[in-house]
């Protein structure tokens, strides 16, 4: 007669989580071409599902039986290193593994080589009280407890450096290219303020239990951490898969634009300039209007900061600085708003029935369908499909 597995729906929620997380991983396994940022991305689900098992071994019991006691799953030091190489790898199609990037893996080597070290020697152990005295022998709750530490000191600082990299690559993307086929990882950067949120809970929870607020520990806190963290990992890992391999490949900033980069000033209270510096400032502004009505450069869909700045005879640091002082919005704005209103013209003509949507946004400088329809509805409030419907009575007339 054998008893019934009942399951807590915390435990049902890890387990389908940890299936989802096993789907995903076998799919970007089964793909034919392998790119770093999706390898790295299977590394970050497959360490998640690790902690999730982890966690179900505590929850379910497995804990108390002899083969699953101190089982070796340290990988509270390894999924935040791996987070912040897979930005790495979005943002930047030339970046590679090197020494120096596995040498941010040695604290979670450590710790797994101790959790190794702790189950071998517990192992022959058949009593839990001996298996206790023995891990005790090894420093083992103290141990873990700085781990936990190291946990939530090292989830600050590669978020923060992860948070740097999406900044850096977005300001770039828009003050210095119009190219409308750029990721531009907004889903990145909502993510990233999400994470936020969770290493303030992880930090507020370990703060409590350490100072033994909780006099006996209640799962409850945990679980909530441990279902919110589940949620982002999996979200992350669904918006990662769904990439495509172009995408990425055309972010191609490189390792020493990111170094380098300093955002430029955007519009804000009047900075203290020299009259003969603002009337400078107004000479180009007004320049600029001029090449985008008289020479159209915004319907080449590769113009880029250096390309406008070739034409007006200055540097691309100081075109950058007067589009974002002088007109208040990145490079990459003001040029969709002269696309826009250039699909809107043709549009509004009687010979734009000769040309499909798709085609006439393409004769206006947009090289990417997605992009069109979002950069329209953003800056026109309405999609590029009802502005038709409203505007066809006037092009029958």
């Amino acid at each position: 007669m054998s008893a019934d597995v009942e399951f807590s729906p915390f435990e049902v929620v890890i387990l389908i989580g940890i299936t989802q997380g096993m789907i995903i991983s076998a799919m970007i396994a089964l793909r034919k071409r392998q790119q770093l940022n999706k390898l790295l991305l299977l590394g970050v689900l497959i360490t998640f599902n690790l902690l999730g098992v982890k966690m179900l071994i505590h929850t379910t019991g497995l804990w108390h039986s002899v083969y699953f006691r101190y089982f070796p799953l340290a990988f509270e030091l390894l999924i935040q290193p791996l987070i912040w190489l897979y930005i790495h790898s979005l943002v930047n199609v030339s970046f590679k593994l090197s020494r120096k990037h596995w040498l941010h893996l040695v604290p979670f080597a450590i710790s797994m080589g101790y959790a190794i070290t702790v189950y071998i020697a517990t192992l022959p152990a058949v009593d839990l009280n001996e298996k206790d005295a023995i891990a005790n022998g090894l420093s083992f709750n103290p141990v873990k407890q700085i781990e936990e530490i190291l946990a939530i000191f090292s989830a600050i600082v590669y978020w923060w450096l992860g948070a740097r990299l999406v900044y850096r690559y977005r300001q770039w993307l828009f003050d210095y290219t119009s190219t409308t086929n750029y990721p531009t990882y907004n889903w990145l950067r909502k993510l990233s303020l999400l994470f936020f949120i969770l290493i303030g809970i992880w930090g507020l929870t370990s703060l409590l239990e350490n100072f033994l607020i909780f006099q006996i520990r209640p799962f409850v806190y945990l679980q909530v951490f441990f279902v919110y963290l589940s949620s982002l990992v999996y979200y992350l890992g669904f918006r990662g898969y769904l990439i495509a391999d172009n995408e990425v490949m055309l972010a191609t900033l490189s390792q020493q634009q990111l170094l380098t980069f300093l955002p430029v000033q955007r519009s804000g209270p009047a900075l203290s300039v020299s009259n003969n510096e603002f009337s400078k400032q107004n000479l180009l502004k007004e320049q600029i209007e001029n090449v985008f009505i008289e020479q159209k450069l915004y319907l080449d869909p590769e113009l880029s900061i250096q390309k406008l700045a070739d034409v007006l005879g200055s540097s691309s640091s100081v075109v950058s600085k007067v589009i974002n002082q002088s007109f208040g919005k990145s490079f990459r704005t003001l040029v969709n708003e002269y696309r826009v209103e250039a699909v809107k013209r043709m549009l509004d003509s009687p010979q734009s029935q000769q040309f499909s949507l798709l085609g006439i946004a393409y004769e206006c400088g947009f090289n990417s369908e997605a992009s069109f329809y979002r950069i329209f509805k953003s800056i026109a409030g309405i999609s590029p499909n009802t502005y038709v419907k409203q505007r066809k009575p006037f092009t029958q007339e």
